[in-house]
């Protein structure tokens, strides 16, 4: 009831503010003067940022185009809070907005309403040359970022971490997040070879569970089967690959033939619950996978003794530590019946909420002239991560890139960042600065060996939802995933999955997930059109 009467009162506060806006009238963009180089933008910043004002990169752009930028930074929980209130202002409105989250609700109200000022005749050789010959590069990256209206109001980042499979297409670090481990030391121990099978694999774990695998001394402490149920790395769905599906996306959304479907309401997801639950009942799985928190999970894998016979994670040393060779990868399983299918986790690498220009903004040209060097690639590395000089080494290396200095990473970045449109593509590691060590491993790890049973390749892009879209979604989709997981993992732990199935799917019908996926149906059709 407490969720319901929240949605009701964010929905009439989205009422309000359009209703207000459009009474109003479409705000007028303020008069162009050219003479104007002193502007001022509302930022987000992370928490342990300085100013703005403070970060070399901003000064060295500021004085490269001779401005002066007067910042309002705000961090942490209170930059949606104080982004709202002057939007909602209609007074003191900055000359512009960067990094501060706007979604896409906010993006075409303000748009649509004038406050917000489309940028798509600014985006030319002449005012900006980086983000147009980025554009060249990759030409569907506009389209990720133009309304349902037809203009574009804020600017796009993009961030590849990929590789070009044998397909002759690119696919990025996150394709497959759960890579499931099996320790190895344990199978040598129960005398059984690497299961390929759902069904070997079962019989795998039975072995574990009896046996005193890790030499302890006792033979109750090994874990068969761990994970966290519904996590995006350590979740259980690299599993279902049996079943003829996998489950990344945390909306279970799904996308076959350009079709829109919901993953958790097919046959197939039935068939994994029925399965999976006499695992529970038999004690494979640890009764702790549903309630557990990464610190836990991670403790159980890196202690004294090893005691998780399969796990999932983004990759096997974080949780496994010390014990970490071994383990080795256990890959996509099949069913009785051969039934094999993956499907791809959602790569979007775009996003379009980090900078709007305001109609209060007398010299826009200038403005986007300005914002346009944080697409030249060795400016957009120190935007990412941080300071030549700080982040990185001062000079190059012999091969003309860039190498990070010893007190690179963790907290150095978060100081040193900077919150604003960029762009990394996966053509820049190795041209401008390098990849991380770890990355690298990753992605010839999925494309080696994970991309080997994937004959699926279709993923659901980075789409732009219309205002429409974005309240049904968000009015539906969290009471929506909530029920999923809940009776889903009742069904697992006490089965009833076959006498429930039907109730179960009657009451997704009555939360609206029809009208969810026709949403997500809708916006995938514009992007299709927008990028042809």
């Amino acid at each position: 009831m407490k969720k319901r009467m929240s949605k009701a009162v964010s929905i009439l506060l989205v009422a309000t503010m359009v209703m207000g806006m459009t009474a109003c009238g479409k705000k007028e963009e303020t008069k162009v003067d050219k003479n104007v180089k002193k502007f001022e933008i509302f930022a987000g910043i992370s928490a342990l940022s300085p100013d703005n004002a403070d970060k070399p990169i901003i000064q060295q752009m500021n004085k490269a185009m001779g401005v002066t930028i007067d910042w309002n930074c705000i961090s942490g929980d209170t930059l949606t809070e104080k982004k709202n209130l002057v939007l909602n202002s209609g007074t003191d409105m900055p000359d512009a907005f960067m990094g501060a989250s706007l979604s896409d609700s906010e993006i075409i109200t303000n748009g649509s309403n004038g406050v917000f000022i489309p940028l798509e005749k600014y985006i030319n050789e002449d005012t900006m040359p980086n983000l147009s010959k980025l554009v060249k590069e990759r030409p569907d990256l506009l389209a990720t970022c133009t309304m349902p209206d037809g203009h574009i109001y804020t600017l796009p980042t993009i961030s590849e971490m990929g590789f070009k499979y044998s397909d002759g297409n690119d696919y990025y670090i996150g394709a497959i997040p759960q890579f499931m481990g099996i320790n190895k030391k344990w199978l040598k121990a129960v005398g059984m070879k690497m299961p390929t099978t759902i069904d070997e694999l079962h019989d795998v774990l039975v072995a574990f569970k009896e046996k005193d695998c890790n030499g302890n001394g006792d033979p109750n402490d090994e874990i068969p089967l761990s994970f966290e149920w519904g996590h995006w790395c350590a979740g259980m769905t690299t599993l279902f690959s049996a079943f003829g599906f996998t489950d990344y996306n945390a909306d279970h959304r799904a996308i076959k033939n350009g079709k829109v479907y919901f993953q958790a309401s097919t046959e197939n997801y039935k068939k994994a619950m029925e399965y999976f639950h006499q695992w529970y009942k038999e004690g494979l799985i640890d009764i702790e996978s549903f309630s557990q928190d990464d610190s836990q999970y991670i403790a159980k894998g890196s202690g004294k003794d090893e005691k998780l016979g399969v796990f999932s994670w983004w990759e096997i040393p974080e949780v496994a530590g010390k014990h970490a060779d071994e383990y080795e990868y256990l890959t996509f399983l099949s069913g009785k019946d051969g039934t094999l299918g993956v499907n791809l986790n959602e790569q979007g690498t775009t996003g379009h909420d980090r900078f709007a220009v305001t109609s209060n903004c007398k010299n826009p040209e200038l403005l986007m002239k300005w914002i346009d060097q944080a697409y030249d690639p060795v400016l957009s590395m120190q935007i990412i991560y941080g300071p030549i000089g700080k982040y990185f080494e001062s000079k190059p290396d012999k091969n003309g890139v860039y190498v990070e200095t010893k007190d690179a990473g963790g907290d150095l970045k978060a100081k040193t960042e900077l919150w604003a449109p960029n762009r990394q593509l996966s053509t820049d590691f190795g041209k401008y600065y390098y990849m991380e060590d770890r990355a690298k491993k990753r992605l010839d790890d999925t494309a080696n060996i994970w991309f080997k049973n994937v004959k699926n390749f279709e993923y659901y892009p980075s789409v732009v939802y219309s205002l429409e879209e974005t309240e049904t979604i968000n009015n539906n989709i969290s009471d929506i995933k909530d029920y999923v997981s809940e009776t889903s993992a009742n069904w697992i732990i006490k089965g009833g999955v076959e006498e429930g199935w039907d109730t179960y799917i009657n009451q997704l019908n009555s939360m609206g997930v029809n009208d969810v996926v026709a949403a997500w149906q809708s916006a995938y059709d514009r992007y299709q059109k927008e990028t042809k």
